[in-house]
């Protein structure tokens, strides 16, 4: 956040994939941890014991590529604000719009 540089996020387990762009440029745009705060738990998910549908990583990697291209060139609407979520079991795409979190320890401040 310091160096204000957008964060290109994906991820892939299983048979599930996201992506979204983190972009603190803009001043209503959500950070990393007003999706995911610092301080919460998760439950621990390894690619080495859940396994990863190996053509998924292709495409979300494709997907952050796309975004960073975009993002460097100025072009098209990127995907701050949104989470994307792929199941590849049936290559469906699903879609949640994000908002700033009012007490996010990261960007709070940003007000």
């Amino acid at each position: 956040m310091t160096h204000r540089k957008p964060l290109v996020s994906g991820a892939a387990i299983g048979f599930d994939g996201q992506i979204s762009v983190y972009d603190v440029r803009g001043e209503a745009n959500p950070c990393y941890a007003c999706l995911f705060p610092p301080e919460a738990t998760f439950e621990e998910v390894r690619c080495a014991t859940m396994g990863v549908f190996a053509p998924l990583v292709g495409i979300i990697g494709t997907m952050q590529a796309a975004e960073a291209l975009k993002l460097l060139a100025g072009v098209g609407t990127s995907l701050a604000g949104r989470l994307q979520m792929l199941d590849a079991r049936t290559m469906e795409w699903n879609e949640i719009r994000m908002q700033r979190a009012a007490a996010c320890p990261v960007c709070a401040s940003r007000r």
